[in-house]
């Protein structure tokens, strides 16, 4: 029996991702049937219900806002990134793919490593920095095959 050697392609970035499927340079490359995320990001206003918590100065009167460590947009792409991670992590455990490139700008890169299980660690093939959520599957494919197995 001949071994499958399907590399999925994430492309990703804090509000928007899609998945690849990638089975060899004559292919090319073909978006999943379920391999398509959204999150729309919504104003701040909608986002924070109250007003940042106040702290009173060790010295004197003055109050300051307490700044959030993390804002509410990031906490948002976050959460997306997580659950793309999630998604990523059930189909390997399923044995949907052999083999994992992330296409990502450097800060959803740096967020996704943080959350990739060991599995998706052993399984991934390439990182490339790149903002590529918004171009075409063709476009993608041609400014990345380099990086990909023959």
């Amino acid at each position: 029996m001949m071994k499958l050697n399907r590399t999925w392609i994430l492309v990703v970035d804090g509000a928007r991702a899609r998945i690849l499927l990638y089975l060899g340079r004559a292919s090319g490359v073909r978006q999943l049937a379920n391999g398509d995320f959204h999150d729309d990001h919504a104003p701040t206003h909608e986002l924070v219900t109250d007003r940042q918590p106040r702290v009173h100065e060790s010295v004197g009167f003055a109050r300051h806002a307490v700044e959030p460590r993390i804002g509410p947009h990031m906490q948002r792409k976050l959460r997306f990134l997580q659950k793309v991670v999630h998604h990523l992590s059930g189909a390997a455990k399923h044995g949907d793919f052999e083999h994992l490139v992330v296409v990502a700008p450097a800060t959803a890169l740096g967020e996704l490593r943080k959350d990739l299980t060991p599995q998706l660690q052993n399984m991934l093939l390439a990182e490339i920095v790149r903002d590529y959520a918004y171009q075409t599957n063709d476009y993608i494919f041609e400014h990345i095959k380099d990086d990909l197995p023959l």
